[in-house]
């Protein structure tokens, strides 16, 4: 009998060590990636892009380029096969479809809170107290691959990879709830380029239409309190 409470005793044991082992692995993959975005308080960078279904066929392919300032401003220019430019001046998210002429402007908290954007627009992420991180080995040890998922219930992703060489970030993979992915390549990359301070406003050009989004959300919300 205190051979066979011996041995299960050594077999809870060990259960518990390697619970608590993936739990640090875990831990110490979120702390890491949370190092690796803190680094990032500017980048530029040129972008392709590529859609596909849950079918794996493809929807549609873009490129253009990218440039991020902390907190909550950034530039998304889509340049080939069509034109649209996406614009985060740190309170209003612009979204610039020039084929159509038109703009659409909403405000940027309401706009990007349960994306993956927020990651890399916000000022600061707990990304160990809102995601739950693994990190996935590479061939190589200069690439670093990230997966997350978010704790949160009303997250409009389910799985977001992001990848690494040296302090680069040069990928990203979305997995949406419908099961759609989105998978975005990084090319001439430039950490801290150093943008003036008017870098990231926007005017809407005269003659656009503009849909502003901003009034809807604040006659909802007044209604709501009435």
């Amino acid at each position: 009998m205190r051979f066979l409470f011996a041995q299960g005793a050594k077999l809870l044991t060990l259960i518990f060590s390697l619970f608590f082992m993936s739990l640090n692995a875990d831990a110490n993959a979120a702390y890491k990636l949370q190092q690796k975005l803190e680094n990032i308080s500017s980048y530029k960078a040129s972008f392709t892009q590529e859609i596909r279904d849950e079918f794996n066929m493809v929807l549609d392919s873009s490129s253009g380029y990218f440039e991020l300032q902390r907190p909550k401003q950034f530039r998304w220019v889509i340049e080939e096969p069509y034109e649209q430019e996406i614009v985060a001046d740190g309170s209003n998210l612009w979204q610039f479809d020039r084929d159509i002429e038109q703009i659409n402007v909403s405000g940027i908290d309401a706009s990007l809170e349960t994306t993956p954007a927020a990651i890399f627009t916000k000022d600061k992420v707990d990304i160990v107290e809102n995601y739950n991180v693994a990190e996935i080995a590479t061939e190589s040890e200069e690439t670093l691959l990230f997966q997350l998922s978010s704790k949160a219930d009303d997250a409009l992703f389910e799985r977001l990879l992001i990848e690494f060489k040296g302090d680069h970030l040069i990928a990203l993979q979305v997995n949406d709830n419908l099961g759609q992915s989105t998978s975005i390549e990084f090319s001439d990359v430039e950490l801290s380029p150093g943008f003036d301070g008017e870098h990231f406003l926007f005017s809407p050009p005269e003659g656009v239409d503009v849909i502003d989004n901003r009034e809807k959300v604040a006659d909802n919300a007044e209604n709501e309190s009435l």
